[in-house]
């Protein structure tokens, strides 16, 4: 159900990647990782990394992706949500779909980020407005909703440079069935 309703957002995502034949990319918080196919046929040889705190969806992954787990273009790896367990400057380019509001230090973990993008590096973080989420009966439990300008904010403090910010709406379908329409942002940078 999580993969059906962000795909949305997920494509929008990598597209705002750009994605470069040899790039190496991280996805943070991938979820069951159906959309990882489609990601590699972007560019030609393509190396994924996805890093999710969830052993359960790790798995989940790791048996949707088997084959390319085994041709060694694609790896899982467990985090704590808090470090990248990455050397310095290995990723041309990171994303990450709906993770925002559980990160418990939005500075400290875009720092992390850019520690592991390579110079020029570009990260694409995209995340649903709160005007929208702040409606959703599950958001007072353990979200921090934001809006673009606090998020231009966070990635400056943290010495990205902003590229791009795409503002997007698209039809979701509710819990209860009914369509609705979601706001979300596309903030693309660069670690210059």
């Amino acid at each position: 159900m999580m993969h059906a309703s962000n795909i949305g957002m997920t494509t929008s995502a990598i597209d705002a990647l750009n994605l470069q034949n040899n790039d190496f990319v991280l996805e943070i918080g991938h979820g069951n990782g159906m959309h990882i196919a489609r990601l590699l046929s972007k560019a030609e040889n393509l190396s994924y990394y996805g890093a999710d705190i969830s052993e359960t969806i790790i798995a989940e992954a790791e048996k949707i992706n088997q084959d390319f787990i085994d041709n060694g273009v694609v790896q899982f790896t467990l985090t704590d949500g808090n470090k990248l367990p990455f050397e310095n400057g290995l990723f041309d380019k990171i994303f990450t779909v709906n993770t925002i509001y559980f990160w418990e230090n939005p500075g400290a973990y875009l720092s992390e980020i850019k520690r592991t993008l390579k110079p020029n590096g570009i990260f694409s973080l995209c995340f649903a407005d709160k005007s929208f989420m702040q409606n959703l009966p599950f958001t007072p439990y353990g979200f921090t909703l934001y809006e673009v300008e606090k998020v231009k904010e966070l990635l400056k403090n943290a010495d990205f440079t902003i590229k791009n910010i795409l503002n997007k709406t698209e039809q979701v379908k509710s819990q209860t069935g009914e369509q609705i329409e979601r706001e979300y942002h596309i903030v693309v940078a660069s670690a210059e």
